[in-house]
């Protein structure tokens, strides 16, 4: 189907992508023209509000420290800011903050296999973010997933993915450290 075939289905009701031809989609209009960011999820496009100061400062914050933290590991380690990552055929994230692990850089996209330990900065969004998210990272087997609570200042850390959630979960308050033990460090984002 052609890019203008599918901005035609837009225009009059619901339509399924593939990773691809969602890729090709988001540089034209209308979708290349929205304000905010845009995922696809399941086949279908998702639209996210922008970001608003608090979340964005959290958002800066989380990327230091994870950048600070994860330097000292190699450079096998990249941290980034809202990669797209290809979690399944027709799911595309992009987490507010990523740590990545040996990614091919000549890639369309990131793999979900280089995806460590995503991170979600939730201020209007926790419902989002410990759901539907977590179960897409989670059947993904994404190693680690991190919730910042900006309104409860708190962070839910969560790992060991299996059966599409987390084994593993904690709540860990602002300024204090989350611990990887596999990687043997501590990092506090908050």
């Amino acid at each position: 189907m052609s890019v203008a075939e599918h901005i035609t289905q837009l225009a009059s009701g619901p339509a399924r992508f593939t990773t691809a031809e969602f890729m090709e989609l988001v540089r034209h209009p209308p979708i290349a023209d929205w304000l905010g960011k845009v995922e696809l999820v399941n086949g279908e496009i998702m639209r996210m509000s922008p970001a608003n100061v608090p979340h964005w400062n959290a958002q800066r914050i989380a990327f230091l420290r994870l950048q600070s933290a994860f330097a000292a590991l190699g450079t096998e380690w990249i941290v980034g800011q809202e990669p797209t990552v290809r979690l399944t055929a027709d799911t595309l994230r992009e987490p507010d903050v990523a740590v990545l692990r040996g990614p091919d850089l000549r890639a369309t996209l990131f793999d979900r296999v280089a995806l460590f330990l995503a991170v979600e900065i939730a201020d209007t969004s926790l419902a989002l973010d410990l759901g539907a998210r977590r179960s897409d990272y989670a059947e993904a087997f994404v190693p680690h997933y991190w919730v910042v609570d900006m309104n409860a200042r708190r962070t839910h850390v969560m790992a060991k993915p299996r059966a599409g959630d987390y084994e593993d979960k904690l709540l860990i308050p602002f300024g204090h450290p989350i611990a990887i033990p596999e990687l043997n460090l501590d990092i506090v984002v908050n």
